[in-house]
């Protein structure tokens, strides 16, 4: 495997998140010379792009005409990244890439890497096509991998080999991933995609050498690295450890590493003094949360924000399925306050004879997506989604719950496309995102954040955590119900500070007087929540009480 292997540096195109993209003159010149001497296969210089929205340097656009008055050593191989998204922001993607792009025989570019999200992947198709047909090599960047199951990953290896590539990625873009992860990532791929593997990781939590090197003895031959880390959040492999280890291990032949070490000390190291990247306890936050590390580096680099306030804020992210950044969030999570506010609305009885089915969007939706809308048709419970839900058709759900500002901000194009009915405190609904809810009916229960109680009034949940999951159970005690029932509340590790926040938030819930206990027909890891299923036959699925469901929207006794 070894004569296969490709090492590809992209120090200028990661780091550029820093500096704008913007380097010195001669350090690119020292840079190039270098990876040459190192025995760099390929340098990925910089992006492709298509932004104009604020000043950027030359390596956010690698223009041809840029690229040509470099002093690029014979032999090394020149790459340039393209955002799906910019790509595919028009409804001419094919005319974009031949705006972005001459033949690749007119260029100094020989292999162009398009990093998409996993819903942008089917899109990508005629842009690869372009490419390829201009004579490009052409890459695929799976982004945001971590956690994604195996058929839907296989779904996307399997779609990769009707296309012209010649080279499929996958990015720990959280930087999350253990060695086993990376294992069972590339045994999913390799199903279906016989091609050449490749590896971009970051190293958040410390194992970005780690997982490349399992990913390259697991068959991946493309191996993404930085000069002394550099890029985003914590940045990522570094190139001169993943040569001194592949040295060690007498997997490549050739290349000075001691250049390369000079330039790390005398160039970069200057580098990561002024700009602050590399692992730090935020970024081990932020990857274990799954939280995007732009979040840390904005607030790592304001004056706003205490070490505290970036804990703080990093939890309630977590919360919030942070994948892409948002400066708007951002502003919110980072608020000390939780908004509060009694409800508009006495709402004792609203829910009378009826069970009440909350749904989250963890995994198992997805995963028992048809039993569970057997389920809703035949049972008939009152369908409360907490945030949006991508799996379960809406016209299944009888209203949406949230109650922060900061997830009505991340979903309030979903809003926009929709409606229905909204139960939130009104203290949640940010003026930005009134716009998207004129068409919904708005149920105002309100909230109260108690870190000591779990408590239910007719108007007002009082719940020690600002969660939906127990402002919603809050909101179905209140209203009457006769069992709640969880679906896709998978939990987190046992580990997860997350998971050990809800469990004991679960705990006062199960203390209140009353209540009616959780009952989940997916699988959860909370202990707290008792376990069913939703192929159970109604008569056998009980709640706590004793109580069952037996015909549409009604509970008798067991």
């Amino acid at each position: 495997m070894m004569g296969n292997l490709k090492i590809l540096d992209c120090t200028l195109r990661d780091g550029g998140y820093y500096n704008g993209w913007c380097f010195s003159d001669s350090l690119v010149e020292r840079y190039l010379s270098v990876m040459g001497q190192a025995g760099i296969d390929i340098v990925e210089i910089g992006f492709r792009s298509r932004k104009v929205d604020d000043f950027y340097g030359p390596y956010a656009f690698s223009s041809d005409q840029w690229l040509s008055s470099l002093p690029i050593p014979e032999g090394l191989t020149i790459g340039v990244m393209c955002n799906a998204k910019e790509l595919l922001e028009t409804d001419a993607p094919k005319k974009v890439v031949h705006n972005l792009f001459a033949p690749a025989e007119e260029s100094p570019v020989s292999l162009v890497r398009i990093a998409a999200h996993f819903n942008e992947v089917e899109a990508c198709a005629p842009v690869i096509r372009e490419l390829s047909d201009l004579g490009y090599q052409v890459g695929l960047n799976l982004m945001q991998a971590t956690g994604r199951g195996r058929r839907e990953l296989e779904a996307k290896a399997a779609f990769a080999t009707t296309l012209p590539l010649d080279v499929l990625y996958f990015a720990d873009s959280f930087g999350n991933m253990e060695p086993e992860d990376i294992d069972a990532m590339v045994d999913a791929l390799r199903s279906q995609w016989s091609g050449a593997l490749g590896t971009h990781t970051h190293d958040n939590m410390g194992n970005a050498l780690a997982n490349t090197m399992r990913a390259y003895h697991s068959g991946c031959t493309w191996l993404d690295s930085t000069v002394l880390g550099m890029g985003r959040g914590a940045g990522n492999l570094r190139t001169e450890t993943l040569l001194l280890e592949l040295d060690r291990r007498e997997l490549r032949t050739g290349g000075d590493i001691d250049v390369l070490l000079d330039l790390v000390v005398s160039e970069f190291g200057g580098l990561q003094q002024d700009h602050g990247w590399g692992p730090n306890i935020f970024y081990h936050l932020s990857a274990l949360y799954n939280v995007h590390p732009t979040y840390v580096q904005e607030m790592l680099t304001s004056d706003r924000y205490s070490h505290q306030d970036v804990i703080a804020a990093l939890k309630r992210l977590g919360n919030l399925d942070a994948r892409s950044f948002c400066p708007q969030i951002l502003n919110q999570a980072s608020t000390a306050h939780v908004p509060e506010n009694e409800g508009a609305l006495d709402v004792t009885g609203y829910l009378d004879g009826r069970a009440v089915l909350i749904l989250g969007s963890g995994g198992q939706v997805r995963e028992h997506r048809a039993a569970l809308e057997q389920f809703i048709v035949r049972e008939r419970p009152y369908v409360i989604s907490t945030n949006w839900n991508p799996w379960i058709s809406a016209d299944l759900v009888d209203a949406w719950s949230t109650c922060t500002p900061e997830r009505l901000l991340l979903e309030k194009h979903l809003y926009e496309a929709h409606t229905g009915t909204l139960i939130a405190p009104r203290s949640a609904i940010p003026a930005e995102a009134r716009s998207s809810l004129q068409h919904w009916s708005h149920l105002d229960y309100g909230i109260q954040v108690d870190s000591r109680r779990f408590a239910v009034t007719g108007r007002t949940a009082i719940v020690p955590s600002a969660l939906t999951l127990l402002y919603a159970a809050a909101y179905a005690n209140a209203a009457g119900a006769t069992a709640i029932l969880l679906a896709g509340i998978d939990g987190h590790a046992h580990g997860d500070p997350r998971h050990q926040e809800l469990e004991g938030a679960l705990r006062l819930y199960s203390e209140t007087p009353t209540h009616r206990p959780l009952v989940a027909i997916t699988l959860t890891s909370l202990s707290t929540v008792r376990q069913s299923t939703v192929y159970a036959s109604s008569d056998a699925l009980m709640d706590g009480s004793g109580q069952v469901i037996r015909s549409p929207g009604k509970l008798v006794e067991h």
